[in-house]
């Protein structure tokens, strides 16, 4: 059981409600989204840092997962 309430999607202000929307065609999980509608301006400010790098930019976002599990594995970081 979740120990974090999960807001529904429809319950989420327009902005978050927004954000989910884009980031679902992305294939991301929308209980993320869900989870974060517990503090909405925390979460709108986070995302516009890191949407950007999550989703756009020159390399596909599949090779920055990768990129990403690879250098955690060489430092020794649980994944």
């Amino acid at each position: 059981m979740a120990r974090i309430k999960l807001v529904p999607t429809e319950d989420l202000p327009p902005r978050m409600r927004e954000i989910a929307k884009g980031a679902e065609a992305h294939k991301l999980n929308p209980a993320i989204f869900q989870a974060a509608g517990n503090l909405p301006d925390a979460y709108e400010a986070f995302w516009d840092f890191y949407g950007p790098l999550k989703l756009e930019g020159l390399l596909e976002q599949r090779l920055k997962e990768l990129v990403r599990l690879k250098i955690a594995d060489a430092n020794g970081c649980a994944t």
